[in-house]
């Protein structure tokens, strides 16, 4: 049974939604799979209830695409108030009833112990997709449990790397969030690692893909067991990635004083982050002060760094991952399926970082501060220019003398 064929008139489980990647997989559900039903678990927050934060998801620049395409989408999604971090989620009996229909569940961030006791007890579960990382591991990470107390239910365990912006979908190069590979690739801050170590990032959008097709194989298969998939990679290394980034730094220059690079030699990173990125932000912030700007280069420099810091214990040593399950996973879909939900996708790195780029400048930066860089850049620029025009007019006014 192909995986649209399965997944038609399901009823869906998802909890994480509010993370980048349950966002991005709900948004994937609902336009691909139009006869899902969705059921998500939200709790209130910030005086918002739980249907108020779905609408104001669905109202982010991610879903432009879907409104666009499907505008009464959001019909198909019904929201519950619980929380994770309790005993049946915290659910009502009345949502606990409802919540009977459920046959897939997709778990995309958060605590899990509590989510994964609620799902045994789900009487028409076939599968769970349950969202992970490769870090926690030491050693050959294989595809299997490595210490993860995980309960004997059909569970698709999908670990991940570092998770970047989306390839194509929901729009290529999509972020929100300014996360260490994007901050990476696009040229904002330099890094500490081993650059000729494999570029440990999963695109958004495959992650997306490797779990709703890990949930259907585990539910055609009646697996009973949990089975580990590790995702792919991009396919590059960290040196790879920062020289493809070249053209995306000229086109969508990040508005900071980032220098672009990694170096594994720690005293000369802190020497240049701090003579090249640091100080000039600091002079920048200084000088806006004493003219009555507003001072936020160097918060933006912070923010960077804040961005940064995870990749200083991922990219310093290797992850040696088994991928053999998702590369078969992809080959058992079928042809038009491999084209809709990849999951081992070929990627043209230099577009992919233009298009990461772009969709930086677009959704996680402050229009001023773009501003007040290039201020910045065009006064440095005229420095030269003046001195230069300066001698020039001296050497004449002494030669006529």
């Amino acid at each position: 049974m192909s995986l649209r064929e399965w997944y038609a008139n399901r009823v869906v489980l998802l909890t994480g939604v509010n993370s980048e990647l349950g966002r991005v997989l709900l948004e994937k559900i609902l336009r691909c799979l139009p006869g899902v039903r969705v059921y998500v678990v939200l709790r209130s927050q910030n005086g918002l209830n739980a249907e108020e934060r779905l609408k104001k998801i669905f109202a982010s620049p991610g879903y432009e695409r879907l409104r666009q395409e499907m505008p009464g989408a959001i019909s198909r999604v019904k929201t519950f108030e619980g929380n994770l971090l309790y005993e049946d989620l915290a659910l009502s009996a009345e949502d606990k009833a409802a919540l009977r229909e459920v046959t897939v569940a997709f778990h995309a961030a958060g605590p899990h112990d509590f989510f994964l006791e609620y799902c045994q007890d789900l009487p028409k579960l076939k599968s769970v997709a349950m969202a992970s990382t490769i870090f926690k591991h030491r050693g050959k990470i294989e595809e299997c449990l490595q210490n993860e107390k995980i309960p004997e239910l059909p569970i698709a365990l999908v670990r991940f790397p570092c998770i970047g912006p989306a390839y194509k979908e929901p729009m290529p190069g999509f972020v929100e969030t300014l996360k260490a590979p994007t901050a990476l690739m696009i040229g904002a801050g330099f890094a500490l690692g081993n650059s000729e170590l494999p570029a440990e990032v999963t695109p958004l959008d495959t992650a997306v893909n490797t779990m709703i097709a890990a949930a259907w194989e585990i539910g055609i298969t009646n697996a009973t067991k949990p089975v580990v998939y590790n995702a792919a990679l991009l396919g590059c290394t960290w040196d790879n990635l920062i020289k493809k980034s070249q053209r995306a730094g000229c086109t969508f220059p990040y508005p900071t004083f980032g220098i672009r690079g990694m170096t594994s030699f720690e005293p000369l990173y802190w020497i240049l982050v701090l003579l090249l990125e640091w100080l000039p932000s600091l002079l920048c912030d200084i000088v806006f002060g004493l003219i009555g700007r507003k001072q936020r280069i160097l918060a933006e420099y912070d923010r960077v760094r804040n961005a940064l810091q995870p990749l200083k214990s991922i990219s310093t040593r290797p992850w040696p991952a088994e991928r053999n399950r998702v590369y078969l996973l992809q080959e058992r879909l079928t042809k038009e399926e491999q084209d809709v939900f990849p999951i081992v996708p070929e990627i043209d790195i230099e577009s992919y970082v233009l298009c990461a780029a772009a969709a930086t400048r677009k959704y996680c930066v402050n229009e001023d501060n773009i501003k007040s860089i290039r201020m910045i850049y065009l006064f440095f620029l005229s420095v030269p220019v003046i001195l230069v025009v300066a001698y020039i007019a001296s050497r004449t006014l002494l030669s006529r003398v």
